[in-house]
């Protein structure tokens, strides 16, 4: 019997407006928006809304609840001074800054310092998890609910980048992946009092990747990925439910599900994996294909529309068939990518380290819609919400929307 899955909208309270980007990849954690009538092209003086400056380190991607924009950064010799920003959508103008302070600085990836994590909100507190290996709960004012220090706790974040998992919400449990040198974990907290639900060590070594949440038949499970292998997890104890060989020994890329399937990324190879709640060892049973010549070491791949769309690390963009894994397209997009593309309005955003945005019109054969010079590089992924596409640039944060003189915010 065909088992029946609803993706990761456990992220966000019930609450939530459609139009919300509350974490790390979006609503569902896919990188995919169902809104409509997305900017395609924009200039420094055309359908930019407003762009801001922001101080110090970090490559976080924005997060956008209501009218609130959420943005993390760090700064200081050892980059310990941690900052969260809250902009107003609307113009762009600061509504509050919150410092903080780090306990155990670590290595680096240096345009990130210890900001590389995106935050996640539920609409009443934002969940902010910083490479010192401190972990906030602030409310919509910048008052911490609660603090922990993982690194105080657990022992200090030890991989030569810095830690780059995002938190995730799962109704009220926070995750959190923490794959390093040390004894690697996957931790679940109560998100309102910060307190752990659970915690299961995990075999692994210095991964990046951000866990997954999905439903299958009735079971909530995360979905992770790093050092040889994917997992499944149940969400509400922790535990192991399965295992599939075939990764990279060190993961960047999150993965994506669509229609029962698992798309995994890492260095030169994307698996798909079929989900259907069975638990053991399901590596010679449940990988429906692999390509060994198409992948990304950072970038995350987006399913949309039947595609699986990849942004390679040194430029080159490649189109898949998501049910056969064919190649469908490979196109040279620019130099190098660290973000992860993004999809909607049957459009896809490939941002790359240059600053430039290539929109892709969605399909199985390649299509150019337009190139966008950013003025400055991109490192982190863009979100989109309420028909805005939010930029996070080296020293700036942009606001990018179709804009006509009848069109009034």
């Amino acid at each position: 019997m065909r088992s029946t899955m609803c993706l990761s909208i456990l992220m966000i309270a019930a609450a939530a407006r459609a139009d919300n980007w509350p974490g790390w990849r979006g609503p569902t954690g896919m990188g995919i928006s169902a809104e409509t009538d997305l900017p395609v092209r924009w200039s420094g003086k055309d359908n930019i809304r407003w762009k801001v400056l922001v101080p110090g380190a970090g490559v976080s991607a924005p997060v956008v609840w209501g009218e609130r924009v959420f943005l993390t950064a760090s700064d200081g010799r050892l980059n310990d001074r941690l900052h969260v920003y809250c902009y107003d959508r609307k113009d762009g103008k600061q509504l509050w800054h919150a410092k903080l302070f780090g306990t155990a600085p670590t290595d680096l990836f240096a345009p990130g310092g210890m900001a590389v994590p995106t935050p996640v909100t539920d609409g009443k507190h934002l969940y902010v998890l910083f490479g010192t290996g401190d972990l906030f709960s602030l409310d919509f004012a910048g008052k911490p609910a609660w603090i922990r220090s993982l690194a105080q706790e657990y022992g200090p974040f030890r991989n030569r980048w810095g830690m780059g998992t995002s938190p995730i919400l799962v109704g009220d449990l926070l995750v959190v992946q923490v794959d390093h040198w040390s004894q690697s974990y996957l931790l679940g907290i109560d998100a309102a009092t910060g307190a752990n639900r659970w915690k299961t060590n995990r075999d692994a070594s210095v991964n990046w990747s951000t866990p997954v949440p999905i439903k299958v038949n009735g079971q909530t499970e995360l979905i992770v990925q790093g050092t040889f292998r994917a997992m499944g997890y149940d969400a509400a104890t922790g535990s192991p439910l399965w295992t599939v060989k075939g990764m990279g020994m060190q993961c960047i890329p999150s993965p994506a599900v669509a229609d029962n399937v698992l798309f995994a990324s890492s260095g030169e190879n994307t698996m798909a994996i079929r989900l259907d709640g069975k638990t053991g060892d399901l590596t010679r049973s449940h990988i429906a294909w692999t390509n060994a010549k198409a992948g990304a070491f950072i970038g995350s791949p987006v399913v949309f529309q039947g595609q699986v769309y990849i942004a390679g690390d040194r430029g080159i963009g490649q189109c898949l068939d998501a049910r056969t894994g064919k190649l469908l397209w490979k196109k040279r997009l620019g130099d190098h990518f660290h973000a992860s593309p993004v999809a909607g309005d049957d459009k896809v955003y490939f941002a790359n380290s240059e600053g430039i945005v290539k929109v892709i019109q969605a399909g199985p054969e390649f299509k150019s819609l337009a190139e966008n010079n950013m003025g400055e590089g991109i490192v982190a992924s863009p979100a989109i919400s309420d028909g805005q596409i939010f930029l996070r640039g080296d020293k700036h944060l942009f606001c990018v929307e179709r804009i006509s003189p009848s069109k009034k915010r």
